[in-house]
């Protein structure tokens, strides 16, 4: 019995060993650094401001940018959109002001929930990239 057992762990270890073996695809990934044209952008909240800053990066190649906040304060849907034309820029920021301003006096927005910034970014190359930041308040 012991050698029969032997011998069936021995030929399944020679089939197992003669059986080819297909091994997965070897991943390549492609890195793009920022001498490659590809812009950025961050999104930073100020609380001492009670704005978000946003930092536009590496616009060489960027025919332009648009953005947009959106929010509820105090159950009340609120925001901001721009556009940034990029012609002659490396790089730009915007302070996108959580409140409303007129002829120079800012009140602030309270209870700002369900914040979201999204930048959408349009290449002279004809990409465009779209980008989503949640912001916690």
């Amino acid at each position: 019995m012991k050698y029969i057992l032997t011998l069936c762990i021995g030929l399944f270890f020679l089939v197992v060993a003669t059986t080819p073996v297909s091994a997965a695809k070897l991943r390549v990934r492609k890195y793009t650094n920022a001498a490659s044209g590809v812009s950025y952008s961050t999104a930073k909240l100020s609380r001492s401001t009670n704005s978000v800053i946003v930092t536009f990066q590496n616009l060489g190649s960027v025919k332009r940018i648009t953005y947009a906040l959106s929010y509820t304060a105090n159950g009340i849907s609120q925001g901001a959109m721009g556009t940034v034309q990029t012609a002659g820029l490396v790089s730009d920021s915007r302070d996108l002001y959580f409140g409303t301003c007129s002829h120079g006096v800012c009140t602030p927005h309270y209870n700002i929930k369900n914040a979201t910034l999204i930048v959408t970014t349009y290449l002279t190359s004809g990409q465009t990239n779209t980008k989503r930041y949640r912001i916690n308040m």
